[in-house]
């Protein structure tokens, strides 16, 4: 019997984290039925607050998917989503939780691959993290 797959949601900006996930559909690569993208304009536009209610209802993992440094569409600086994401670690840690169980992923446009690949190597890690908490094999 196979354990089921870690639950994951991933916040996307609109530009090229999202580009990642269109193109991987249109190129029919898959993933695990317990992903949830959620769209957002950018990800500066995400607070910490939300990433860590993610984790409160329910998910294993939380995955960010933005623009690489120096490429957002609203010319943020990325410091400001890394210091965001910084500050969710810090919470997870204080309740106890790993802070491996978000990541923050800059993608190149486009690459729906390069998503893909990520994604699933960032949900075999949840699910090893689980495994061994859990003390299974």
């Amino acid at each position: 019997m196979s354990t089921p797959a870690a639950k994951v949601v991933v916040f996307s900006c609109n530009w090229d984290g999202l580009s990642c996930v269109e193109a991987a559909a249109q190129r029919g690569i898959s993933y695990p039925s317990s992903v949830r993208v959620v769209r957002l304009t950018c990800l500066s536009r995400l607070h910490h607050g939300l990433i860590l209610k993610a984790f409160e209802v329910g998910a294993d993992g939380v995955m960010l998917l933005g623009c690489e440094p120096d490429r957002c569409q609203f010319g943020i600086d990325a410091a400001l989503v890394e210091e965001e994401c910084d500050r969710a670690r810090m919470i997870l840690r204080l309740l106890g939780l790993r802070d491996d169980r978000l990541v923050l992923a800059r993608v190149t446009r486009g690459d729906g691959a390069g998503f893909v690949d990520r994604l699933t190597s960032f949900m075999a890690g949840i699910e090893q993290m689980d495994s061994v908490a859990t003390g299974g094999a």
